[in-house]
């Protein structure tokens, strides 16, 4: 697939061909809820005489197509900014792929999106001093100031910020969504430990909790990755008390598959798979189909994020109008509650060292400016009372969005424009008060007990060398111990194999040595 590259001084045709359902709108990359607008359009513009800085981007094409120089949100989006910009529009699902290219070529924009941080590229060239370090400018932005201080620590490589953060909610992403309507149909209650999730997996599987009179919904459905247990890791994490491939415990990080919970998961997942209450195709599904088979009413329980949940319930609600996907807000560890914390990064903009002084500086106010909700109303929603209206506060989309295709633009217009927002992930297109309210509540909760990756951006060498083979085998080994292709003890023979590994031991001293430095 092709590179699109946008110049905003040369006229193109604007693109706004086919209708993108808006509920694709806000998936992963962008929410939260606008002021109201009155029809007017929101912050101030720069003084005439103050000409426009001119600004090369390297970044993500989420939706369809890219968004073209013409497009008017983006042309408002400018006007706020002051700014001219050249965007490379590179596809999703090439990203990593062309990124690779570009970073080893050094031939990188003003601004380039990397979406992993930790990425053993992006580290070796940050370390030699391929980007510029914004530490010590951050201060001098009073957004970018104003975002939680763990969300800049996350990004750091070696104690220094290599890039500007795109930040994230640090609540909400982790979790787990059921069919409440057919937990109160069953007269159960919601499930605080694993073994009352069991019972619910397993009354959803056999005690017909749609009322159609036939064997054919599961109680558990869900995708797995390579490298990981994907929409099942939320049983791992509980049964661990940990996110994440390290555990701290005495101020000693420790292997998460070393730990007795990480047995007792496969455990109680294989147990699920066995007496058929899980899924039979798990292993080779996509996240998509799991999805489809939640939303279609086939299966009870999927592992996801908080925002997803009007989209789940909107899509239930065409058949089943009582329907109510909801995310429960802990379940009970080793250590009492538990709920995973977010990182709050979804990956930084770097700017290359070729880069002056002087421009650095003006981009820096540029992403300042960019993250106030003047501007990040427009590349959320698109324009006020033409692509939106407020109603009880929450932003609803309107028959215009769906012509203009603002699902679309939004999607890509997000991957530059975004603001923290704490409530981000309790929104959805469309969602009721009373639903936008819940998810709120949900994420104030968790405040108080939610658990921090503990190994995020420690970096290990060797781990950046031999760690993606090791994971992608200890993966397969928990696959095939779930299907009963190996037997249980076969687990354990292999969790001492790696343990006595020269590599892996020098793995968890490096990453034990990067925690303490840090």
């Amino acid at each position: 697939m092709t590179i699109k590259r946008i110049q905003t001084n040369k006229k193109v045709i604007t693109a706004t061909t086919g209708v993108v359902l808006l509920s694709t709108l806000l998936t992963a990359c962008s929410g939260g809820t606008p002021a109201a607008t009155n029809g007017t359009t929101p912050g101030a513009t720069a003084p005439v005489d103050n000409k426009p800085v001119e600004i090369s981007i390297f970044t993500r094409q989420q939706g369809a197509q890219a968004v073209e120089p013409t497009n008017p949100v983006l042309l408002e989006i400018e006007k706020l900014t002051n700014t001219k910009l050249n965007i490379t529009w590179v596809p999703f699902n090439s990203y990593t792929e062309k990124t690779k290219v570009a970073l080893a070529s050094g031939d990188i924009a003003e601004m380039m999106v990397v979406d992993n941080i930790y990425d053993p590229q992006v580290v070796q060239m940050a370390n030699s001093g391929a980007f510029w370090d914004v530490t010590p400018f951050i201060k001098d932005y009073k957004i970018l100031n104003s975002w939680p201080k763990e969300i800049w620590d996350n990004a750091k490589i070696k104690g220094k910020n290599y890039g500007i953060v795109r930040p994230r909610p640090l609540e909400g992403g982790w979790g787990v969504q059921l069919r409440k309507d057919w937990l109160d149909k069953l007269g159960m209650q919601v499930p605080e430990t694993m073994d009352q999730m069991y019972e619910v997996v397993k009354a959803f599987t056999e005690k017909d909790p749609d009322g159609n009179g036939k064997a054919d919904t599961v109680g558990l459905t869900a995708n797995v990755d390579v490298d990981g247990m994907g929409a099942l890791g939320w049983i791992e994490n509980v049964f661990i008390g940990a996110v994440g491939k390290w555990k701290l415990t005495n101020g000693q990080l420790t292997p998460t598959f070393d730990d007795p919970g990480q047995k007792k998961a496969l455990e109680w997942i294989k147990k699920a798979y066995d007496e058929k209450l899980l899924t039979p195709d798990f292993a080779v599904l996509k996240s998509t189909q799991a999805r489809e088979q939640y939303m279609g009413h086939k299966a009870g329980i999927l592992g996801s994020a908080v925002n997803p949940q009007w989209l789940f319930t909107d899509a239930m609600r065409k058949t089943v109008p009582t329907a109510d996907s909801f995310p429960l807000t802990y379940l009970m560890g080793p250590d009492g509650k538990f709920a995973g914390k977010d990182t709050g990064t979804f990956g930084m903009f770097v700017i290359p060292k070729t880069v002056p002084e002087a421009k650095v500086k003006q981009i820096l106010a540029f992403m300042d400016k960019g993250s106030d909700e003047a501007v990040t109303n427009f590349s959320m929603y698109g324009l006020p009372d033409k692509h939106y209206t407020i109603k009880d506060g929450i932003p609803v989309f309107t028959e215009q969005a769906k012509t203009d295709n603002v699902a679309d633009i939004s999607n890509n217009l997000a991957q530059i424009f975004t603001r923290y927002d704490k409530y981000l992930r309790a929104y959805y297109n469309g969602i009721p008060k009373e639903y936008h309210e819940r998810n709120k509540k949900l994420i104030d909760d968790r405040e108080a007990f939610s658990k921090p990756d503990a190994g995020f951006g420690l970096i290990s060498q060797t781990a950046l060398t031999v760690g993606p083979d090791l994971y992608k085998k200890l993966q397969d080994m928990k696959i095939k111990v779930i299907l009963g292709k190996e037997p249980m003890s076969a687990w354990d023979d292999y969790v001492a194999k790696l343990k006595a590994d020269p590599q892996f031991q020098k793995i968890i001293q490096e990453t034990n040595d990067a925690y303490k430095s840090k």
